[in-house]
C-alpha cells in the first residue's frame, strides 16, 4: 500500500498514470494508494475546461485545474477529500459497472464502520441520504486494470459548488459532461469532526477484509520515480494537457 501524496495535484496525477503504467513492467506489484490533494478541480480526460469549471474562481482561490488520464466527470479536491486508487494487472473482464460496483463496496465497508449508511447509485457513485459522497473513474488497458474515487470527508463544499458551478449548465459540447448532483461530506453525515487518517485506517481494513489479502506498506521504486518525474515534466505540468487534453509525450499525442 502507497500512502503517497505531493502537494501538486500534477505530480499526484502524474504518479496515478505512472502506476498504471507500470503493469508493463518486469517488478509490477498491485498496488492500493491513499493520497490527499491541495485545492483542485481535476477534470476528466475528455472534458472541456470551460463547460465545466469557473476559471476565475479558481485562480481567485489558488485552486490548481489538471486533467487526469481517466474518463468521468469533474471533481473537487482538497485537504478534506481522500482519494483511494486500485492498480491490478490484466484487465479483469468485468463491465465497468460491476467494477465501480465492486470497488466502492469497500468504500462502502468503510464508511459502515465510521457509522454512515451508504448506498450504491450506478454507474459509479455512493450515496448517503440522497447525496453524493463518493465517485470513481477507471481506465482498463490490454495489461492493467486502474480504478480510483474520491472521498468527501470534510471538503469544503461551498468551494466546490462554485467552482463546478459551470458544470450545472446545459451548453452545446461535444465533449463528455459531469453529471451534477447535489453532495455531501463524511462529516455533515456524522455531525462531528472526521480525521482523514480515520478514514484512511478504515479503507484499508475494509480493502482486506472485501478482497481478502494483506496490506504491506511500501514505497516508490527509483523507476517508479523516474517515470512519474518524466509524465510530469512532458505531460502534467503542460497547460496544453490540463486546459486543452492533449500534448506530446515521447512523440505522441496523450
Amino acid at each position: 500500500m502507497l500512502d503517497h501524496s505531493y502537494e501538486s495535484a500534477f505530480q499526484n496525477l502524474a504518479l496515478e498514470e505512472t502506476l498504471a503504467q507500470s503493469a508493463l513492467w518486469n517488478e509490477f506489484r498491485p498496488t492500493v494508494r491513499l493520497w490527499v490533494d491541495p485545492p483542485a478541480v481535476v477534470v476528466g480526460r475528455f472534458q472541456d475546461v470551460k463547460a465545466e469549471v469557473d476559471t476565475a474562481i479558481c485562480e481567485q482561490n489558488n485552486v490548481q485545474i489538471a486533467r487526469r488520464f481517466t474518463g468521468g466527470g469533474a471533481v473537487f479536491h482538497d485537504d478534506g477529500n481522500l482519494n483511494f486508487t486500485v492498480v491490478t494487472k490484466g484487465a479483469e473482464g468485468t463491465p465497468l459497472t460491476k467494477l465501480h460496483e465492486k470497488y466502492l463496496s469497500i468504500v462502502m465497508g468503510a464508511l459502515g464502520k465510521l457509522g454512515v449508511k451508504a448506498s450504491f447509485s450506478p454507474p459509479n457513485s455512493i450515496l448517503v441520504s440522497g447525496r453524493k459522497l463518493s465517485g470513481s473513474a477507471a481506465a482498463l488497458g490490454t495489461h492493467f486494470t486502474f480504478w480510483h474515487s474520491s472521498i468527501l470527508v470534510s471538503t469544503d463544499t461551498d468551494l466546490l459548488e462554485r467552482v463546478l458551478s459551470p458544470s450545472r449548465k446545459i451548453t452545446s459540447t461535444r465533449f463528455i459532461r459531469s453529471r451534477w448532483q447535489q453532495v455531501t461530506t463524511l462529516q455533515a453525515a456524522l455531525g462531528k469532526p472526521v480525521r482523514i487518517e480515520e478514514v484512511k485506517h478504515q479503507l484499508a481494513r475494509s480493502v482486506e477484509k472485501t478482497l481478502g489479502i494483506s496490506l504491506e506498506m511500501d514505497d516508490l521504486r527509483s523507476d517508479e520515480k523516474e517515470r512519474l518525474a518524466s509524465l510530469h515534466a512532458q505531460k502534467y505540468s503542460s497547460p496544453q494537457w490540463n486546459l486543452y487534453g492533449n500534448c506530446k509525450e515521447n512523440g505522441r499525442k496523450g
